[in-house]
């Protein structure tokens, strides 16, 4: 999930698809997109069309509409991952019951490598993706933050701190700040499926 549901979202939709069809146990599952102040219809933006070469994502791209979310959209996932804190608020207040299957990108990634308890083991789950939303759920607070959260500097003073597990919209941001979002997505959408064998073993699963 994003704001626009044309940059972010659907770049990361299209990543997690491709990693996970690589993974053993992953393979079937379904990766979709929407976002919480989309209209829809939209075309994903002209820079992820340019930016992004991976295999097939020429025939994603022409294919993606956005899509605004809803509740059916967020009651049907097993996981919800949403680019920045913002999205995820919104999911909450769209549906309260959505809190504990509901993180940011970054989040999820940082709790995916968080040194498992003993009582994960005996986690029980209708599948892969809720196991794992489960698990990382209980690991909240224990996931060291990336980095330190800096505000910008404008006019002299500064703006307030983004949060670390933010990937910023960079899509109105001027190209600089718009290639560093996309850059991101990738990365931390990497460190995600890389950590994901691990935190959701297939006997347990």
């Amino acid at each position: 999930m994003c704001a626009a549901n044309v940059c972010r979202s659907p770049l990361a939709e299209f990543l997690l698809h491709r990693r996970l069809s690589g993974l053993a146990g992953f393979d079937g599952v379904v990766v979709e997109s929407a976002g919480v102040s989309a209209r829809a219809g939209s075309e994903i933006c002209e820079r992820v069309r340019r930016v992004e070469r991976g295999d097939g994502f020429a025939a994603f791209a022409g294919a993606h509409r956005s899509r605004p979310v809803s509740l059916e959209i967020v009651e049907g996932a097993s996981l919800i991952l949403t680019a920045s804190t913002a999205e995820r608020s919104a999911i909450a207040a769209l549906a309260p019951a959505a809190r504990s299957r509901t993180f940011t990108l970054r989040e999820a990634a940082a709790l995916a490598t968080v040194p498992g308890f003993a009582d994960e083991a005996d986690v029980e789950a209708d599948g892969v993706l809720d196991r794992f939303a489960t698990i990382i759920h209980g690991r909240r607070g224990f996931a060291p933050t990336s980095r330190k959260p800096t505000g910008l500097r404008r006019f002299g003073r500064r703006t307030t701190p983004a949060d670390p597990f933010d990937i910023a919209d960079g899509h109105l941001q001027g190209s600089a700040a718009h290639d560093r979002t996309i850059a991101q997505v990738g990365a931390v959408v990497d460190a995600l499926t890389a950590a994901l064998p691990a935190a959701t073993p297939r006997d347990a699963a």
